[in-house]
């Protein structure tokens, strides 16, 4: 599994990462008052971010499967997991945000 994930390369376990971190944190973004404290990155940086992340991982996944299409069965095989994972984290952190926004969006 870590050799899976290692063979993913840094710049896709660095965006995994981030919108891991950025899942877990949407919670918190439910502040709507701006100060020079925490408040400015739970309630503005952290919600505007996370679809931008989502698109990101989504561009992506496009390329994945693009790539996809001409590649060897080995590499079929590095893409499907690649895939997997971006939907998986993506699901996840699109999931979050809606959670936390969808009230605020209706």
């Amino acid at each position: 599994m870590f050799k899976k994930i290692r063979d993913m390369g840094v710049l896709r376990n660095m965006l995994h990462a981030l919108a891991i971190i950025f899942a877990l944190l949407m919670p918190f973004a439910h502040s709507t008052q701006y100060s020079e404290s925490w408040d400015l990155f739970f309630s503005g940086i952290l919600p505007a971010s996370a679809p931008i992340i989502v698109i990101v991982i989504g561009l992506d996944l496009m390329m994945s499967k693009i790539w996809k299409s001409e590649a060897s069965p080995e590499r079929i095989e590095h893409l499907n997991t690649i895939i997997n994972a971006h939907l998986i984290v993506g699901g996840a952190l699109l999931a979050s945000w809606l959670l936390a926004f969808l009230p605020d969006l209706v």
